[in-house]
């Protein structure tokens, strides 16, 4: 199993990110919001969107190291190739632990498998 998390797998491109949220289905749970939609690659790919509601530099960039590392240590529970938007819900705490994320992020992604089965057959 690969636990890496490769430049490929960061979405990066305005465009890309216009894409996922006009296109992608939401799921939510207490911490996060997911903007998700298939992409026709061999691999998932997250961005990450964290408002300054979040708080400050500090803060945002804890909640995004959080959350990549939350991708990538689950991202192999993904069966299709999707490319998804994390956002933190506000308010999304400092002192929170990979811990507290995760289960609820495990818990999406099961839910995405889900949504996506079908689809996953037709590309």
């Amino acid at each position: 199993m690969n636990f890496r998390f490769t430049k490929a797998e960061h979405l990066t491109l305005k465009k890309e990110f216009e894409k996922v949220f006009h296109e992608g289905k939401t799921f939510k749970d207490a911490n996060i919001v997911l903007y998700v939609t298939g992409n026709g690659l061999q691999y998932s790919r997250l961005g990450l969107v964290v408002s300054k509601k979040v708080g400050n530099a500090v803060r945002r960039n804890r909640a995004k190291r959080l959350l990549r590392e939350v991708y990538r240590l689950n991202k192999h529970v993904l069966r299709p190739h999707v490319d998804i938007i994390a956002i933190p819900r506000h308010p999304f705490s400092s002192d929170l632990k990979l811990a507290d994320v995760e289960p609820g992020f495990r818990k999406l992604l099961l839910q995405i498998n889900t949504a996506f089965a079908h689809e996953v057959f037709h590309q």
